[in-house]
């Protein structure tokens, strides 16, 4: 709960038709918004920092692999260490130390140095992402918390749709180093507004080993975990290694490239937009199995983006429907489950979020290595499916834990 001044727990908390329009929202939205822009940048630019560096596809993705698993490492070990400060501090702090970061990466000298920046830069989200939605129960109340999380997650989305493209134009125009220090001058300005718009004296619940063990010894948060792990792995099979497919397979590079990410991400706010209008009325779970399956059709189809641009772009328009309404309805699954514990379980979340990125990078650079990167989607096909499988019986042993404590509370 919020500690601070007296009339605390007093202050208004925003309600959701309204979520859209409340300052904090919008700004922690446009928070996620630059961090998901730094974190997908490299994807588009993956071309231009290979052949600066002279490196091949598969040694550049491991930018991805690096930021990824320091995110994962730094999540739950920032919900710990962070849960005792001020939110207005940490929030505006991390994303501070994002764009310091992003800065230094446009002067980087080597792909070595490259490679240690962005392991630094994942520090800003590792704190930012989870601690913003382990924040919201502090700022919403319960009946609004489901589609205020899928809102502030949206910044995610709209990243894909305006941050990526408009990065990966400006370095097959400019230099990837320009795009990596307008990111760091964009995380500046909206740490700066961060700090503006929360008030002080937001603490979550301190984070220590019983609550770590509350939430690893309940199965059904930890098989959502997975869950989102997996999912992570084979959305991010294919994407890491994106621009170079769509190159070598169909012939795609530069201005349309940054188009085909254009049309991805305006479907993926899409589908995200849509996922939130129904999340208090539709379980978050039935989202998940819905998300899963649209962007399993589009990996088992993905064999028809042969017949010519049309079935590609309708392909790319339908895997992004699914891929990031997925994530948000797992961070309001969790907070449903158990909203005590929401600051250790969204962190651990997110950690899987940033293993599975890696995991997805190193399977993709494995498949592109060995087979090809025409036989990409059908890892990512694979992990889908076993997501799938491990959502639903997450949402099944989520049921009936909930049919045994009725009578309790009865």
């Amino acid at each position: 709960m919020a500690r601070g001044s007296p009339d605390n727990n007093k202050r208004p908390r925003a309600s959701l038709p309204k979520a859209g329009m409340d300052p904090r929202l919008v700004t922690l939205c446009v928070g996620n918004f630059v961090i998901g822009t730094g974190a997908m940048i490299v994807t588009g630019m993956l071309n231009d920092i290979a052949g600066d560096f002279g490196l091949g596809a598969a040694s550049a993705g491991q930018l991805v692999s690096v930021f990824a698993l320091a995110t994962c490492v730094g999540a739950p070990l920032f919900a710990t260490l962070g849960s005792r400060i001020d939110r207005r501090l940490l929030l505006a702090g991390s994303l501070l130390i994002y764009a310091v970061m992003h800065l230094a990466a446009a002067l980087a000298p080597s792909f070595a140095a490259l490679m240690a920046i962005r392991f630094l830069t994942a520090i800003g989200a590792a704190i930012y992402t989870p601690q913003t939605a382990a924040t919201l129960p502090l700022l919403v109340n319960a009946q609004t918390r489901g589609r205020a999380i899928s809102f502030v997650f949206l910044g995610w989305s709209i990243a894909s749709v305006v941050g990526v493209p408009l990065g990966t134009w400006i370095s097959s125009t400019l230099g990837w180093r320009v795009s990596m220090a307008l990111v760091g001058v964009m995380a500046l300005l909206v740490s700066a507004a961060v700090w503006r718009a929360l008030p002080r004296g937001l603490y979550v619940p301190p984070v220590g080993r019983e609550a770590w063990g509350a939430v690893l010894r309940h199965k059904p948060i930890m098989l959502v975990v997975l869950t989102t792990m997996i999912s992570s792995a084979g959305m991010f099979t294919v994407f890491t290694y994106i621009a170079p497919l769509l190159r070598d397979q169909y012939g795609i590079s530069g201005g349309t490239l940054s188009l085909m990410f254009l049309a991805y991400g305006a479907c993926g706010v899409l589908g995200n937009a849509v996922a939130a209008s129904r999340m208090d009325r539709v379980t978050p779970s039935r989202i998940v199995q819905v998300t899963l399956l649209t962007s399993i059709t589009a990996m088992v189809l993905w064999p028809l983006a042969g017949l010519g641009g049309v079935a590609l772009v309708l392909l790319f328009m339908l895997w992004g429907v699914g891929g990031f309404a997925t994530n948000s309805a797992q961070q309001a699954r969790l907070v449903l489950l158990a909203p005590e514990r929401a600051s250790v379980s969204i962190s651990l979340n997110s950690s899987s979020i940033y293993l599975g990125q890696a995991a997805g990078a190193m399977t993709g650079a494995a498949i592109y290595t060995l087979a090809g990167a025409g036989s990409l989607h059908w890892g990512a096909a694979a992990l889908m499916l076993a997501a799938l499988a491990v959502s639903q019986r997450a949402r099944a042993l989520g049921c009936q834990e909930q049919r045994q404590q009725a009578p309790q509370q009865a």
